[in-house]
């Protein structure tokens, strides 16, 4: 019966990492399917914003860098 017992837990455990690892393969192959191409031609628009310029973002500007108390958001316009 101890045997039974530690059969047991070895499949339960395998069953999880089993699925952990299934979702982690299925969401990282659904992260890198886009429909958007890569446009050459595009244009876009920076914003900084840090400590010694307090500049308010409009809506549309996303934050793509941050050095120490400066961030860089950009906005595309073609």
């Amino acid at each position: 019966m101890g045997s039974y017992r530690l059969m047991k837990q070895i499949d339960l455990k395998s069953f999880a990492i089993g699925v952990l690892l299934t979702t982690t393969v299925m969401f990282g192959a659904g992260a890198t399917s886009t429909n958007e191409k890569w446009d050459a031609n595009q244009k876009w628009e920076v914003l900084r914003t840090g400590f010694e310029k307090q500049t308010t973002v409009e809506e549309g500007y996303e934050p793509f860098h941050t050095l120490g108390n400066n961030t860089l958001w950009r906005k595309r316009i073609k």
